[in-house]
């Protein structure tokens, strides 16, 4: 019992180095630590979390966490032949940098435990958010965002939380919306809030209709729009095509380069293009290039040509061609596997509405890591797979929707934690009509 609630201490404070090295990627003006330093980190991080897994796993879950062995087993095998396929610095770098990301779904088994997953979030609420507050209030308006991600998925416990702590998330989104230098951070943190709707208005529509709708729909229009994109017959990156509008930004590309772009340009086209040509050039269809890999480009070509000798892009902005890229269809296919049975179960096998909003979440993310979102181990990701981890937790998705009011209020009040126990302990019967309660 102790060790099991020191290493949950530890687990807790991994959080601050992910979100410093979330912003310090593109913010900090002087970066904190070199690369050799952030490896060890991330390493270390690791090394707790498949402890973690172990310990913290319920064996409840056992009947449905297929997908994730399936995703994990996956990633482990092109990380080794990555090994193998190293020739150089760079594919020796791409291969660390590239194999802490694809094992960050490790955090799945560990938050799967709903006790680990409410600590998690309270520390980074009550410690991890002032702590990147104090950071960021010397940066620029732009780069908040890169640490605020866990309120994505506070978000959707809006209607639970206590007033005070509801205009403090409603602070926080509206800044994640308002943040126009990264346009996927508005689609992002506005999801939850249109999500609310569903929540809102249950009792007047056709809530568990629409949300098994737009979960099918995230999940099949991804294939069919790349169907009709590979044939010529509609382009949807193409916006000019059915969208009149010019909307300037800054935006910030995955090698850390702010420039200026209009949100209507298609900047993912050429992508997929070249992603496509590679492969059928070096004919890693199946099973991809490994993690230590990139694909051909001519876009970015004589740019890569001066750092790595090579015309070939390690990462794309969207993940969706580097999943295949690294770990070919095989992986593809592992990672769509992980998104449907997650949301599957959150939104047919749940007890509360909660569930049933994150799995339609997690289910957008499937769709959008076609448009963005590439494997990086950095606080987005991070809530990603917490997320994920949620959707197969069989104790989470048990809960009443009063049970997990009471359990999302313990995240900013322990009181509620301490009652909760109070109530199993000495009122059994109070506590199992809680259970079944709904409101």
């Amino acid at each position: 019992m102790l060790i099991r609630n020191i290493l949950t201490k530890v687990i807790l404070f991994t959080l601050l180095p992910i979100s410093i090295f979330s912003l310090q990627r593109f913010s900090l003006p002087r970066p904190i630590g070199g690369t050799a330093f952030w490896w060890g980190v991330q390493f270390l991080i690791l090394v707790l979390y498949f402890i973690a897994a172990f310990m913290f796993f319920k064996k409840e879950n056992k009947r449905s966490i297929l997908a994730v062995h399936l995703l994990m087993l996956w990633n482990i095998i092109s990380i080794v032949r990555g090994v193998f396929v190293a020739e150089i610095y760079w594919d020796w770098k791409g291969l660390i940098v590239n194999a802490f990301a694809l094992l960050l779904p490790v955090i799945i088994y560990i938050v799967s435990d709903k006790r680990i997953l409410q600590s998690l979030l309270s520390f980074y609420i009550k410690f991890v958010l002032p702590f990147s507050l104090l950071i960021t209030i010397t940066l620029p308006f732009g780069t908040w965002q890169l640490y605020l991600f866990p309120v994505v998925l506070l978000m959707l416990f809006f209607p639970v939380v206590k007033t005070h702590w509801k205009v403090v998330l409603t602070v926080l989104t509206l800044i994640g919306i308002l943040e126009f230098s990264a346009r996927s951070s508005i689609i992002k943190f506005s999801i939850p809030v249109l999500l609310l709707g569903l929540y809102y208005f249950r009792f007047f529509i056709a809530t568990e209709l629409i949300i098994k709708g737009a979960r099918n729909v995230f999940m099949i229009l991804p294939w069919f729009l790349f169907v009709l994109g590979v044939t010529g017959i509609f382009n949807v990156f193409d916006i000019k095509q059915y969208l009149k509008a010019d909307y300037v930004a800054e935006t910030t590309t995955t090698e850390g380069e702010v420039k200026k772009q209009n949100i209507t340009d298609d900047s993912r086209t050429f992508m997929y293009r070249e992603v496509l040509q590679s492969a059928q050039k070096n004919n890693y269809w199946w099973f991809g290039r490994s993690p230590a890999r990139g694909n051909e480009t001519k876009a970015f070509g004589e740019k890569m040509v001066e750092i790595t000798g090579r015309r070939e892009r390690l990462r794309n902005e969207a993940n969706v061609p580097n999943i295949f890229t690294w770990t070919g269809i095989v992986g593809l296919a592992a990672f769509f596997f992980l998104f449907y049975k997650a949301s599957a179960l959150a939104i047919n096998k749940s007890n509360n509405i909660y569930s049933k909003l994150i799995g339609l979440y997690v289910a957008f993310r499937w769709m959008y890591a076609w448009v963005e979102d590439p494997y990086l181990f950095d606080m987005n990701t991070f809530t990603i797979w917490i997320m994920i981890g949620i959707c197969f937790s069989e104790s989470f998705r048990k809960m009443s929707n009063l049970e997990v009011k009471l359990w999302a209020r313990g995240i900013f009040d322990k009181r509620y934690i301490r009652y909760m126990e109070y109530i199993k302990e000495k009122f059994p019967k109070e506590y199992t009509r809680i259970k079944s309660a709904s409101f």
